[in-house]
């Protein structure tokens, strides 16, 4: 009887059905079609994991971010972080970097020593769901007056992140 009990209770281990956790790989050869839509939080347990909050890393918990297609393979990337005063950037142009074909990597234009740009993961599981993990970088430079050219040399100071991960709707 005690065998039985014992056979019944391993059988009834290992035959349960556990409930398998969407894993997430990077999704390398996405086009325009395949991130186009409205994101938002992800909900994922590894978000943010391994961030801390500070004066230069802003978690952006309720990020929301569109993106639309534009001709030639080029895409608007909208971000809104309501939880960080409102924070709003729009993005455009070619987002895959050849041998990175799994990124977004798209930035703008430099004005009053500031540039931004977005930097994020695209990734996909199994059930061709799509997930972005990135973040928002606000760049800040100097100015420096060069002695020996007598000229000014800009150089980088220090850099503001605004990270998100979001999934498709």
């Amino acid at each position: 009887m005690k065998k039985t009990v014992l056979l019944l209770l391993v059988f009834a281990c290992f035959s349960c059905e556990k409930p398998t956790q969407k894993k997430w790989e990077m999704f390398y050869g996405y086009t325009s079609g395949d991130i186009v839509g409205e994101y938002v939080n992800s909900g994922a347990d590894d978000a943010f994991s391994d961030l801390t909050e500070g004066n230069e890393c802003h978690l952006c918990t309720d990020a929301q971010v569109g993106i639309s297609a534009l001709s030639g393979g080029s895409i608007s990337f909208h971000i809104l972080c309501s939880d960080h005063n409102n924070f709003e950037k729009s993005f455009s142009g070619k987002p895959a970097l050849g041998e990175n074909a799994f990124l977004i990597s798209l930035y703008g234009n430099m004005t009053n020593l500031k540039r931004y740009g977005v930097s994020a993961k695209v990734l996909k599981n199994a059930e061709n769901a799509v997930r972005l993990e990135g973040f928002v970088a606000e760049d800040h430079y100097e100015r420096e007056y060069n002695s020996a050219t007598h000229t000014y040399d800009t150089l980088f100071s220090y850099s503001v992140k605004y990270y998100f991960d979001v999934v498709k709707e």
